[in-house]
């Protein structure tokens, strides 16, 4: 046997390197997963697609977000629109190679004297014209369709069909030599549009007080009467609501209402920034009650200057209570049937951006549920809201539509487009100097705006556009970097600014009747007739109010005599300098009033022939002038350089010779 020896010194195992500590993993942060939905996207976006007919379709392209596809666009360049024409043509172009491919535009679409206004001949003109053709401004259609046929079959017949109607309106343009406003071309928003009408039993389409012929489309009425069917038990109706009604005299109320009381058209006068006001008032007295502990106040609607005590109901301004009401009973009555059990009173408000739609329903629910801004456009879809348990609301987004062109400075007076991403300033502040006195704009701004004659390349009537803004920029020290000259774009959004919020108010006149029975437009100078009652002292913002105030009582000039138009001329107030202080101070009897510029004498405005003149009298006077430049003279003849070597051996010359 051969016995197994145990050793008691087991062998060494062999050396190996540490490891280190082993890694610790960090929770993840993102608790959102990003980049997993990022992904998935990305997979969907580039999926293959089968039509109806058995093809398939594949592309790369990015789909767009819904919010992008529901931007605005009212102005396209000849590649943009040949572009879209062929999306919604749903054709493919391709190029190749050694073969030339022109993109020829088709239609005229720019606007007509950019640069300048038009005559009153040219204006007659073009009415004259627009009459004749004001039944083609159409409002797209939808196609009928069936509930069996396909989303993508749906589109595609509405595509065709805003297709054929821009078609139609390009060919309106070219055949006769007509100019069309920036109207909506995206079909995304015309679509709100289409539910908005079709779902709701009463479309209430809320223009500008200001101007209401403007923003108000005559075919949309024609659009709705067209889907009534009170057979079937869908009748629907059409109502006019003049918002901002606020800004209107009453004698200018009484006009309107006449014009639309003659024309058939159901109107009614309100004014949402005076109702969403008073319901904030009336909020403020509730909480101050409660926390004081006492019996909350009743508001006194006669004594509140918020609310229109007019007896006369043509041309009473409604309070919300009141237009609720007359929703009401302006709507059509249906009766609920076994299809649609739970159907409700449906309301639709329609409108161009910035009219105060979103407005209007805030004070109509009475709290804050629609937001609200400046800027057109805010609104990217319809949206609906309870009135009350048997009543909704419905927003539409706002919509620019089709309208013949005077100029483009209409639409931005207007509101249409925004001011902040304007690129030409001169034509719609050359409408602002046309349509406000001059007068007026002095004592808004407390300036004084000098006119050059027709000989000197004025108006000599009123103001032209560069004469306002450089007053306006020099006077507020609003200078461009380098040469120091006014910064007219600066200038012009703050006056437009003014003009769109109603700062510098002009209410456009109705149309009036001849005796053919014809509709003819006012004149300009009817129109300035028509707006002459706005403009008092009592119109001013109240800080600009209580300077011209404290000026009259400096001058001992009566209140109750005092004329704005007349007596401006001889105050001092803000940077408005009265002619007798200009005279004392120049020495010149003939002088006018002047402003008191910032920026030092750059700043000041000079007429050209009044320079020529000025250096052709003083020619004999002899002034004194520096032939080395000042900071030399200073150094006594030193040279250009203080410290430099050569002066300083110059300077010890001197010393040792003068020792």
């Amino acid at each position: 046997m051969s016995e197994n020896k145990i050793s008691l010194h087991p062998e060494p195992k062999k050396w190996k390197a540490p490891k280190g500590p082993k890694p610790v993993h960090h929770k993840n942060k993102n608790l959102i997963g990003l980049g997993r939905s990022i992904a998935n996207q990305r997979t969907k976006e580039n999926a293959i697609e089968y039509l109806p007919d058995g093809e398939m379709r594949f592309t790369t392209d990015k789909k767009e977000a819904g919010w992008v596809k529901l931007r605005s666009v009212t102005q396209e360049n000849s590649l943009d629109e040949f572009l879209n024409t062929a999306e919604l043509a749903d054709h493919d172009f391709t190029a190749e190679k050694y073969q030339q491919v022109k993109i020829i535009k088709v239609g005229n679409t720019s606007l007509v004297n950019q640069n300048g206004l038009l005559s009153e001949t040219e204006l007659k003109d073009l009415r004259i014209k627009h009459q004749l053709f004001e039944n083609k401004l159409v409002v797209p259609r939808r196609p009928q369709w069936t509930e069996g046929q396909l989303k993508l079959q749906i589109e595609r017949q509405e595509n065709l069909a805003f297709l054929e109607w821009r078609r139609d309106l390009a060919a309106l343009t070219e055949t006769n030599d007509l100019l069309l406003t920036p109207f909506e071309r995206n079909i995304e928003v015309w679509r709100q549009l289409w539910r908005v009408v079709e779902r709701c039993d009463l479309v209430v389409q809320i223009v500008d007080a200001r101007n209401p012929l403007f923003f108000r489309s005559v075919d949309l009425d024609t659009y709705v009467n067209s889907l009534s069917k009170p057979e079937e038990n869908k009748e629907k109706r059409n109502l006019l609501l003049v918002n901002k009604a606020d800004l209107l005299t009453r004698n200018q109320r009484i006009a309107w209402a006449n014009y639309f009381k003659k024309k058939d058209i159901r109107y009614v006068f309100f004014s949402a920034a005076n109702a969403n006001a008073l319901i904030e008032k009336e909020r403020a007295e509730l909480e101050q009650a409660e926390l004081l502990g006492e019996v909350p106040p009743q508001p006194s609607l006669a004594a509140d200057d918020l609310v229109d005590t007019e007896e006369n109901e043509d041309i009473r301004i409604l309070r919300v209570e009141e237009l609720e009401e007359l929703f009401l009973t302006s709507a059509p009555k249906f009766e609920k049937s076994e299809e649609y059990p739970d159907r409700k009173l449906q309301i639709g408000l329609v409108g161009y951006p910035n009219v105060g739609k979103s407005s209007t329903i805030n004070a109509l629910v009475g709290s804050k549920k629609v937001s609200v801004s400046a800027t057109p456009g805010k609104t990217k879809h319809f949206q609906t809201l309870f009135l009350s348990p048997e009543v909704i609301l419905c927003d539409c987004p706002g919509l620019v539509f089709p309208n013949f062109a005077y100029s483009n400075g209409e639409l931005v007076c207007n509101g249409v487009l925004p001011i902040d991403q304007l690129r030409e300033h001169i034509p719609p502040t050359s409408l602002v100097c046309q349509r406000i006195p001059k007068f007026y704009l002095e004592a808004v701004y407390g300036i004084h705006i000098p006119i050059q004659t027709r000989e000197n390349g004025g108006n000599g009537i009123y103001p032209t556009a560069r004469e306002l803004l450089n007053a306006y920029a020099r006077a507020r020290g609003y200078m461009t970097q380098g040469f120091g000259s006014a910064d007219e774009s600066r200038a012009s959004r703050y006056i437009l600014k003014d003009y769109v919020n109603g700062k510098l108010l002009y209410i456009d006149p109705p149309p009036f009747e001849l005796e053919d029975g014809t509709w003819d437009m006012p004149s300009l100078e009817d129109s300035r007739k028509f707006n002459q009652d706005i403009y008092t002292l009592q119109s001013l913002p109240e800080t600009r109010q209580q300077q011209i105030l404290q000026a009259m009582s400096s001058k001992n000039i009566d209140v109750d005599t005092f004329n704005l138009e007349r007596d401006l001329a001889k105050l001092n107030f803000s940077m408005h300098v009265s002619e007798e202080s200009n005279q004392k101070f120049t020495g010149d009897q003939s002088a006018s009033a002047t402003t008191k510029f910032y920026g030092g004498r750059q700043a000041a405005l000079e007429n050209a022939a009044d320079d020529l003149d000025k250096e052709f009298f003083k020619m004999n006077e002899v002034q004194a002038k520096m032939n080395t430049p000042f900071h030399a003279n200073q150094l006594g003849g030193k040279g250009n350089k203080k410290h430099n070597k050569k002066n300083k051996k110059a300077e010890k010359k001197t010393r040792v010779v003068g020792y």
